[in-house]
C-alpha cells in the first residue's frame, strides 16, 4: 500500500529542491548528534558564470543549459506527482500511475549510476537516496 505522509512529504521535498537546483547552494540531509551532513548540491548561478561553461561551443552549451532546466521541470513535476499521489494513494494501483511512479524511480536510478560513473559521488548517492524513497513510498 502507498504512503501518503511519505509521498507528501516527497512532493513538498522534491519541490523545495527543485528550487534550490536552479538558484540554492546547500541542502542538508539529515542531522546527527548535532552535527549536520551538508551536501553541496550545484546551483545553476554557481556553475553558468564559469568561463569554461561560457566558452563551450554553441551545441553544447545550449544543450547543457536547456538540460539543466528540464531537470529543474522534472523534480517540479515530480513533486506534482507525489502531492496528487497522497490525495490518492490508491492511484498508484492504476497501471499508468505505477508505470509513472516506476519511471520516476527509474530515471532517478540512471542518473546516479551516470554521476556514480563520472566521479560526482555526492549527486549519484542522493539521486540513488531519491529513487530509492520513490520506489519505497509508491510501492510498499
Amino acid at each position: 500500500m502507498p504512503n501518503p505522509a511519505l509521498l507528501k512529504a516527497l512532493g513538498y521535498g522534491t519541490f523545495v529542491f527543485a528550487l534550490k537546483h536552479s538558484v540554492g547552494v546547500h541542502i542538508i540531509l539529515y542531522r546527527i548528534k548535532g552535527h549536520h551532513l551538508i551536501v553541496r548540491q550545484a546551483a545553476a548561478k554557481e556553475f553558468q558564470p564559469l568561463r569554461q561553461f561560457q566558452e563551450l561551443p554553441n551545441v553544447a552549451y545550449t544543450r547543457s543549459l536547456a538540460g539543466w532546466y528540464q531537470g529543474g521541470a522534472f523534480l517540479v513535476l515530480t513533486a506534482l506527482l507525489n502531492l496528487n499521489w497522497a490525495k490518492n494513494p490508491d492511484s498508484l494501483k492504476e497501471p499508468l500511475n505505477a508505470a509513472m511512479a516506476a519511471l520516476v524511480s527509474l530515471i532517478s536510478w540512471g542518473s546516479s549510476a551516470w554521476y556514480l560513473r563520472k566521479g560526482l559521488k555526492a549527486s549519484g548517492v542522493l539521486t540513488a537516496a531519491a529513487g530509492l524513497l520513490q520506489a519505497w513510498a509508491a510501492f510498499q
